[in-house]
């Protein structure tokens, strides 16, 4: 089996990763948004440290790296969610990371996508939004630690060698609203979604142009080669 797994540099992501594998996936292909300008280096730098540790720690499977853009898609977001709709901006990112992850998985035959999302966690993982991010995509989506609490994240994440990388400095995103919608409607996604489709896929195709792909282990300075910073 074969599975893209989101990543993104933090706790939750890695231990679905080791999980995924520890179920019996031979090959995961480890899947990065590098969001510039709205990023921090420091998640870069995490999330080529946490590729290389699940790689070498599971030599019987194999595990890539590949890391997709993603600012044009997010200020694309940001210049069509006005006024009250602007607490949606987690919803609609999290909805094209989910459609370019399907893109991906097609292109490399994966058979699921994988996340570290937890219930209720963050406003994106509440049990609406879930709900309508996955119905955006057909391709199923497993979400090995959707019923665990941090607590039991953060010690498997010790127990394998993630924690000490993943608590280091470095967000994933500077754009989070101050006040996050937390009960999407599907009503009030399609009609937005429809009005700015248009603009969506244009940034979407641009930043699946280019999609660097590592074997791994891989040092920072091969990746940084590669993406705008």
């Amino acid at each position: 089996m074969k599975a893209i797994c989101l990543i993104s540099g933090g706790i939750d992501s890695a231990v679905a990763a080791q999980i995924a594998i520890l179920k019996g996936f031979q090959s995961l292909l480890l899947l990065y948004y590098h969001n510039f300008p709205f990023h921090s280096l420091g998640t870069i730098e995490k999330v080529v440290s946490l590729s290389n540790i699940i790689a070498e720690r599971n030599p019987e499977c194999f595990v890539s790296l590949t890391i997709i853009a993603h600012g044009k898609t997010q200020e694309t977001i940001l210049n069509n969610l006005k006024g009250r709709n602007i607490r949606q901006t987690c919803l609609f990112c999290r909805i094209q990371m989910f459609h370019k992850a399907e893109i991906f998985a097609q292109q490399m035959e994966a058979n699921a996508i994988v996340t570290g999302e937890i219930l209720g966690e963050q406003a994106s993982q509440t049990l609406d939004n879930l709900s309508i991010v996955s119905s955006k995509v057909k391709i199923p989506v497993l979400r090995p630690l959707i019923g665990y609490n941090k607590e039991e994240v953060v010690q498997l994440s010790k127990k394998w060698g993630f924690y000490d990388t993943s608590i280091l400095p470095g967000g994933c995103c500077s754009i989070n609203p101050k006040y996050p919608e937390t009960k999407g409607r599907i009503d009030v996604v399609e009609q937005i979604l429809s009005r700015m489709s248009g603009q969506i896929n244009v940034a979407t195709q641009s930043e699946l142009e280019s999609i660097p792909t590592y074997s791994l282990p891989i040092g920072i300075e091969m990746v940084l080669k590669d993406i705008e910073i």
